[in-house]
């Protein structure tokens, strides 16, 4: 069996340089980091995690905290890219991820104090953002390092990575409005988290700015819900922005089974760009949030933040931009 002092002779270093490097310390040079890892991977040394732990006290794994563990949560496109690439940006900096499994607020908090206390983790990326959080309230309240995925709140100090879900949504609106729609309806998600909440605050901007009536509605992605509002939507919609793309499929499926051709008879527009969007039939018109990206910064932040503890913290906003497709067009070239 390969051990650390084998690599430390191999690689002419002492034993605690290449423990150093396993624990990823900023005390070691890139140059002498490379070399090290390079000969651990030539030797197939493999470090010995479980006794590392316990003389650090660090688990190198980081919580995944989803706002639920529901099925409409496991199999909607951003979630599988933000926790892709935060997986892969982990795995480069020698940390493993563990995601949660809790359906209810009250199982998460529960999940959340039980990893706390066994050391399972070092810190969380936690992908939603709402207020009065229970999760977050703990957290905070025993300093437990975390990054967010989404809209800053109040005067908080936390780390937050995100879009500005507003000027996205007001900027998804106009350009249907630019198309010649004048019957817009909103069809909207849970609205107690914050990226619903100023998605449709856009929606509503971009409408009152252009002195259109407004058309809310509001349901549960995968519910009756959803075929209760299309089945029962105004004639005179001529287009239906939808809050995500989860909510998008459901209404794409109830404007099937009516008959209603998109975008002939109607058109339709959506949040985060994905391979269902872009097989959709027809493809869909979306905004791009690069969730790829979210992902990507929320970890390196979460694990700079893990080395520095004294760090400033820094929050960022990705940009989005309109992707056009064939549920959307010029109302004349409809109307022809």
């Amino acid at each position: 069996m390969v051990t650390i002092k084998d690599v430390a002779k191999r690689a002419n270093v002492a034993p605690s340089t290449v423990s150093r490097v396993i624990s990823n310390s900023d005390a070691i040079s890139q140059k002498t980091t490379e070399k090290v890892r390079r000969i651990m991977e030539e030797m197939g040394y493999i470090p010995n995690v479980s006794a590392r732990r316990l003389v650090t006290k660090q688990s190198n794994t980081i919580g995944l905290l989803l706002k639920s563990s529901s099925k409409e949560m496991r199999q909607n496109p951003f979630f599988t890219d933000v926790l892709m690439s935060i997986s892969k940006v982990c795995k480069d900096n020698g940390y493993s991820t563990v995601i949660s499994t809790s359906k209810e607020e009250a199982e998460l908090l529960h999940e959340v104090k039980e990893m706390v206390s066994s050391n399972a983790v070092d810190g969380f990326i936690v992908l939603y953002s709402k207020e009065e959080d229970a999760v977050l309230d703990y957290l905070r309240k025993l300093d437990c390092p975390y990054v967010i995925i989404g809209k800053k709140l109040n005067q908080s100090t936390d780390i937050f990575i995100d879009n500005n879900n507003i000027e996205a949504s007001f900027k998804l609106t106009q350009y249907l409005i630019d198309l010649g729609h004048e019957k817009i309806a909103f069809i909207a998600e849970n609205k107690t988290y914050a990226v619903n909440i100023d998605r449709l605050t856009g929606y509503k901007q971009a409408c009152t700015d252009a002195g259109l009536e407004l058309s809310v509605f509001e349901g549960a992605a995968g519910t009756e819900d959803v075929k209760h509002i299309v089945q029962n939507m105004p004639e005179e919609i001529t287009a239906i922005v939808t809050s995500d793309s989860m909510m998008n499929l459901n209404v794409l499926s109830e404007l099937y089974l009516l008959g209603r051709r998109i975008p002939d008879d109607i058109q339709t527009a959506t949040f985060n760009d994905s391979y269902l969007n872009e097989a959709a039939c027809p493809p869909q018109t979306v905004v791009d949030i690069f969730p790829e990206r979210l992902g990507q910064e929320a970890a390196s932040r979460l694990i700079e933040y893990l080395c520095h503890r004294d760090m400033l913290k820094v929050s960022k906003m990705i940009p989005t931009r309109i992707i056009e497709r064939q549920s959307t067009k010029r109302l004349k070239e409809r109307d022809k």
